[in-house]
């Protein structure tokens, strides 16, 4: 820093020797040519006018005013090459001359003066203004606190440090010193700037202003002084930044605030609409259950044994169907809670689909279901466990949705690097109304026959979490026949 000081003050003293020794050459010149010497002393006045703005300080004008005096005095006043002076004008000449050279060195100075302090007011306002504009797309409170200490950092070029409200309440702390932390916690609690500068922990090298908007503090932000503090100008640029970052800071907790409400809202209406569901798919069955084995006990003496095995298998039914929702269930509930955790693994096509046949094929009644399969053995990276429920959970919706001996398709085919999964029937198809609702959770088809009272429930949402998680895409529409179709892809790799 000395030597760069040192280095500066040299050239400047070349460039007043450099341009004084030019203005005597010209003037020279002038005094050749038969100019008289009132006209020549005009030379020198723009030459401390050029070291003026060269050297950009006053006392570099000053000087080379004073030395224009005697090199005009020295060369160009009777005697020359003296600096005696026999004429009372050349007095007065001079005595102008110098007055005019201060005049002119001060006259620029101010002017460079004024030119830089617009120059630095441009910049700070250009800095206000990006910083400003950066916060516009700026979500969650880590990006806000990063960009508001790059633009403190920025705008006055000094180390900055911003602690939120969730810092300070857990005793977390990011400047290097541990003392800084309490007097950064005394800002938050008491909403005062301390530290450098202020009449709290003065003694400190750092300033610390309270972000707050209104009666909500929101964090603090500390300012490196070292040891000098920041000019009025200066803090004035700080305040407006510290601004700007807690206007930042309130919004983003007002969009937590209402997104956390939207949370709540939701998960009370789904809680309702669970209960509601559970009332509703549970019930039946249950009654199912509980109607078949109460008339087995009391008549199975009077059954034969074809009416017992057709009770049987109607409970039997019932209670596949239970474990079915059961399993939906609980699946619901780990990717509500984000605790869905896939244990994938390279597994055979055709055992994940014979698996969910299996499972189906007590509940589909009359109706046929043809499975089409790749020609070779294929196997696709999943959780066979959470595939299997998701084709579970689309044939089953097609057995509910189709009469008693429709057709129902079920294939699985390579496409684009995926594998497709792809279940389809001839019955009435979905109700537009719904198709483009059909994977939330609790969405039941209007107008069914009483056959469909278990409803679409939570399944298809179960599915879409499922295939998604994977990484795939599963999608549902109208078919040619008249009935409905419904296809997932998950990636072979």
């Amino acid at each position: 820093m000395k030597q760069s000081k040192k280095q500066t003050v040299a050239t400047n003293i070349l460039k007043t020797a450099a341009v004084l020794a030019l203005c005597t050459a010209v003037a020279y010149l002038f005094n050749l040519a038969g100019l008289r010497t009132e006209n020549i002393s005009m030379v020198y006045l723009v030459g401390v006018l050029l070291i003026t703005m060269a050297t950009e300080r006053l006392l570099y004008g000053i000087a080379a005013s004073v030395a224009s005096i005697f090199a005009y005095n020295f060369f160009f006043t009777a005697p020359t090459f003296t600096f005696r002076v026999n004429d009372p004008n050349y007095i007065v000449t001079l005595v102008i001359l110098l007055a005019g050279s201060f005049i002119v060195s001060l006259l620029t100075s101010k002017l460079h003066r004024h030119v830089a302090e617009a120059q630095y007011r441009e910049k700070q306002m250009r800095s206000l203004y990006d910083i400003s504009t950066s916060f516009l797309g700026v979500s969650g409170m880590d990006d806000i606190v990063r960009y508001g200490m790059n633009g403190l950092s920025r705008l006055e070029n000094r180390q900055c440090i911003i602690y939120t409200a969730r810092d300070l309440s857990m005793g977390k702390h990011a400047a290097a010193e541990l003392e800084e932390n309490e007097a950064a916690r005394w800002c938050f609690e008491n909403v005062k700037p301390c530290g450098c500068g202020t009449d709290y922990f003065s003694g400190s090298q750092w300033m610390y202003l309270p972000i707050r908007s209104g009666n909500e503090v929101y964090g603090v932000a500390g300012i490196h002084c070292g040891d000098t503090a920041p000019a009025p100008g200066e803090m004035l640029m700080i305040q407006t930044v510290v601004s700007q970052i807690s206007g930042a800071m309130q919004r983003e907790t007002l969009y937590r605030q209402q997104e956390e409400s939207k949370l709540r809202i939701e998960k009370e209406r789904l809680r309702n609409n669970l209960l509601r569901a559970i009332s509703h798919d549970l019930r039946t069955p249950l009654t199912g259950i509980a109607g078949s084995a109460s008339f087995i006990a009391d008549s199975v003496k009077n059954l034969s044994e074809e009416q017992i095995l057709s009770l049987v298998g109607d409970i039997r039914s019932d209670a596949q169907w239970l474990n079915n929702m059961v399993e939906n269930l609980l699946n619901m509930t780990r990717i509500s809670e984000g605790e869905l955790v896939l244990k994938k693994q390279p597994e055979v096509v055709d055992d994940v689909v014979s698996e969910a046949y299996r499972r189906i094929e007590r509940l589909k009644g009359e109706r046929d279901i043809s499975i089409n399969m790749p020609d070779t053995v294929m196997e696709v990276p999943m959780d066979g466990r959470l595939v299997i429920q998701v084709l579970v959970n689309l044939l089953d919706n097609a057995v509910k949705y189709t009469p008693e001996h429709a057709h129902i398709d079920l294939r699985a085919y390579p496409e684009s690097g995926y594998m497709v999964f792809e279940v389809s029937d001839d019955g009435k198809g979905i109700d537009p109304s719904i198709l483009d609702k059909v994977f939330d959770n609790f969405v039941t088809a209007p107008a069914l026959s009483g056959d469909a009272k278990r409803g679409m429930g939570i399944g298809l949402g179960i599915c879409k979490s499922i295939v998604e998680a994977h990484g795939g895409v599963i999608v549902a529409m109208n078919n040619d026949r008249g009935g409905a179709t419904f296809k997932f892809a998950l990636p072979l790799e």
